[in-house]
């Protein structure tokens, strides 16, 4: 389908969207009605590259780079922190509400008859959200798996199950359970209005602007950058840390028969990681922050040339070179998307 076969309507909502793109925080709603769109007319190229060209507006990106980096440090290459960064964004940026439950006492209550094993697979899941164990993500889908298999309400637990996944960064998860609930109740808008969400950042989370791109690989950055700020660093990452080690689900809240899946020794782990490599580049430069910055912050290399006049009286009144070394970092990352600042902070800057 041409763009002049689309209904009236969506050259309407297409215009609304860029103008909202204009005002002042209204990019999150042109996203919202770019995504209506997307739930419709799936192929809709100019509604999908107006949510990013949204997503671009420098001050989205300077306030979504700040409120990300109160939890994660921008050099942190590891790749579950990347999946945490796109959590994190999905829920800054998502407009989709969930339905109201019938009780009306609370929103988005899962079945009870499955509302345990919910909790459980949610449990295993954020293992390896919030601390990489990949296995917990295994084994939270079988679990919903097993949950989709014996609620009473699949509907609920399928939409459940899906926003869960997007909502902490599983895009392709979330597209793929919530295809599942279309095929199954076809009639449910809501439904297939998150379901365009996911889909758009499964297919755009390499370059969501504020998100740095990384490597493909395995925290290298990250382990350089704490080898400089902690001596002792390589000594704690290979200490054992109970806070680390996986945590089996409780049966008590599985099917009786209910199995872990099978899952690679952590051996076989470290020796595919070691024939795969660190991966290939992504390309820190492109979009509009320059990730390179990332290169610089790991050398330390920032000449005073580059470095602004107010900021180079700063550095006259530092003593310690650690604290010299720390400002130039931040002002690497200040540099790179600055705040923008209305006509009074501007002509104060100037004088």
């Amino acid at each position: 389908m041409n763009h002049q076969q689309y209904p009236a309507y969506v050259a309407r909502l297409l215009a609304q969207a860029e103008a909202l793109c204009a005002e002042e925080f209204g990019q999150a709603d042109a996203a919202a009605l770019c995504y209506e769109i997307l739930a419709l007319f799936p192929e809709h190229t100019t509604a999908s590259e107006l949510i990013y060209t949204a997503f671009c507006d420098p001050q989205l990106i300077y306030e979504n780079r700040k409120a990300l980096s109160r939890t994660i440090d921008e050099w942190d290459d590891r790749p579950w922190q990347q999946r945490r960064r796109l959590g994190k964004s999905f829920s800054f940026m998502s407009t989709w509400l969930p339905p109201q439950s019938p009780n009306d006492e609370e929103l988005f209550a899962p079945p009870p008859d499955i509302a345990a094993m919910l909790d459980e697979g949610q449990h295993q899941l954020m293992q390896d959200f919030l601390m990489g164990q990949t296995k917990g993500a295994d084994v939270a889908w079988h679990i919903f798996a097993e949950a989709i298999k014996y609620t009473n309400d699949p509907h609920t637990t399928l939409l459940c199950i899906g926003y869960l996944y997007a909502e902490h960064g599983y895009f392709a998860e979330a597209v793929d359970i919530l295809e599942i609930l279309e095929v199954q109740f076809p009639q449910d808008s809501a439904a297939r209005r998150l379901w365009a969400e996911a889909r758009w950042w499964r297919d755009n989370q390499g370059r969501i602007p504020w998100i740095p791109t990384i490597d493909a690989g395995n925290g290298r950055r990250y382990r350089e950058i704490m080898r400089q700020i902690d001596p002792n660093f390589d000594s704690f990452e290979t200490a054992d840390n109970p806070l680390l080690d996986y945590i089996p689900p409780e049966v008590a809240n599985l099917p009786a028969d209910f199995q872990l899946p099978m899952t690679l020794s952590p051996e076989l782990m470290a020796q595919l990681a070691e024939i795969l490599g660190p991966g290939v580049s992504t390309g820190l430069k492109k979009g509009p922050v320059d990730w390179g910055f990332l290169d610089k912050y790991e050398q330390g290399d920032l000449s005073d040339i580059e470095i602004p006049t107010w900021a180079q009286y700063i550095l006259l009144d530092l003593d310690d070179p650690k604290l010299e070394i720390e400002f130039k970092r931040f002002l690497l990352s200040f540099l790179a998307n600055p705040p923008q600042a209305d006509d009074e902070e501007d002509s104060m800057r100037n004088r």
